[in-house]
């Protein structure tokens, strides 16, 4: 799958708005495109980096904006963890909302990294994009990205709620849709919050908007039609498994509303879908929440799903980051917990999770193996009725005043490289807009 391209306008109207505040010794690398290209032919010389405006600036710029454009025999996937609509955060997206209304009245005219959408449940008079703009331009920039869709996002068909049996206004998927998420994982423990209804609307809902979906099925052939992802001469298969529904019954003859970790079935439905494609993606919901390192469990079936040849294993629902880790001997990449994207969640524990980017590489012999994996920390924002939800990079933790924010990146790096260093731990993964770094703490 191949992004689509963000107009370069979106560039060139930033970039005007900008300049309109630079001091005039800054105005040569403020000039428009066509006044650089002007410049450059004159001078003969390298164009100027970027000028960036928020959320980009003061990361390192490109001379010019690359769109995402896949190179052959090599499939990159970025994914990001759990997206977790309490109440409370449905309130704070509320458009009559005064701490909504101020938090879009600080969003630019065009978003880096937001892309148009077909549909559009904003009439409802909700919206999460102020919640995710900041971190927008990092989230898109790949082949495929996943989100884990915790909730079921059914309203308004069905009554919006909150803990214990979520249900998310539908406008949070335009969101993810905005942000350039190609697929959601839509089977969790809260996929039967609201029985199978609640598990159909929410699929109706994933599918209008354009987003595709594993992990729950509206029917026996939707469960039966395999996810696979074509992209630059690589299939990529996808499937997706829960521990379980936190006690809501599975109604009987509907068992594909959702798929859980019995290893058997797994085992078999993995070595049905690799017949079909390069390599294999499985992202689980499973292990103790709240707990910083995997437990026996997760542990067995990461295990077992790397001797069954599965390359990529993203797990979640702990809500707290746990480590990255090769198995056997790298041939599979797995990462126990992304804990959440977005998420009304108040401990700061709760408030971290990342953005993983897997690089997929086949051989001249037809192999496709993991050759790289990139880490960047996050952190949600946020207060119950005072302060706005919002994703941004743990990186700059002074910048978006992340409480005890440089403690918290240094136990992170060290609890998610303690079974391996073999990793690229970043501040910034790379952008259309920006280079990637591992050393910018704005």
């Amino acid at each position: 799958m191949m992004k689509k391209a963000i107009y370069l306008c979106v560039l060139l109207l930033l970039t005007a708005c900008q300049a309109k505040d630079q001091q005039s010794s800054q105005e040569e690398a403020s000039l428009s495109s066509a006044e650089v290209t002007s410049h450059s032919e004159e001078a003969a010389a390298e164009p100027e980096p970027l000028t960036l405006s928020e959320p980009l600036a003061g990361l390192p710029a490109k001379t010019t904006y690359e769109p995402w454009e896949g190179e052959a025999n090599r499939f990159v996937i970025r994914s990001v963890g759990d997206v977790l609509i309490h109440d409370r955060v449905s309130h704070l997206a509320d458009t009559s909302h005064e701490l909504y209304q101020a938090a879009k009245a600080q969003m630019p005219a065009e978003v880096y990294g937001f892309e148009p959408v077909a549909a559009d449940f904003l009439a409802e008079g909700y919206d999460f994009d102020p919640m995710v703009w900041h971190i927008a331009p990092f989230v898109a920039y790949a082949d495929l990205s996943i989100a884990n869709l915790e909730v079921i996002a059914a309203s308004p068909q069905l009554p919006m709620a909150g803990y214990p049996q979520f249900n998310a206004p539908r406008a949070i998927l335009t969101t993810l849709k905005k942000l350039g998420i190609d697929h959601v994982t839509n089977g969790s423990n809260h996929t039967l919050d609201w029985y199978g209804e609640g598990a159909r609307t929410s699929i109706e809902n994933i599918s209008e908007v354009g987003l595709t979906y594993s992990g729950s099925y509206a029917s026996w052939e939707d469960y039966a039609q395999p996810r696979i992802y074509e992209a630059n001469g690589l299939k990529v298969g996808l499937l997706t498994y829960s521990y379980g529904t936190n006690g809501m019954p599975i109604p009987p003859g509907e068992e594909y509303l959702i798929s859980l970790t019995d290893l058997d079935i797994m085992l078999e439905e993995i070595a049905q879908v690799q017949n079909q494609c390069d390599a294999m993606v499985v992202t689980l919901q499973l292990g103790p929440e709240y707990d910083p390192w995997p437990d026996a469990t997760q542990e067995h079936v990461f295990q077992a799903l790397a001797d069954a040849g599965v390359d990529v294993i993203l797990g979640g629902h702990p809500h707290v980051l746990q480590p990255l880790v090769w198995l056997n001997e790298g041939g599979s990449f797995g990462i126990y917990s992304q804990a959440s994207f977005v998420s009304g969640q108040e401990d700061l524990s709760n408030k971290q999770g990342g953005i993983t980017e897997i690089v997929l590489e086949k051989a001249a012999d037809g192999q496709v193996s993991v050759t790289d994996v990139s880490f960047m920390p996050i952190f949600m924002l946020g207060v119950r009725d005072e302060k706005m939800y919002e994703t941004v990079p743990l990186a700059d933790y002074d910048y978006y005043q992340i409480p005890d924010g440089a403690s918290w990146w240094s136990e992170l790096a060290e609890r998610m490289q303690a079974f391996t260093t073999e990793v690229n731990y970043v501040t910034h993964l790379e952008t259309a807009w920006t280079e990637a770094t591992d050393s910018t703490f704005r």
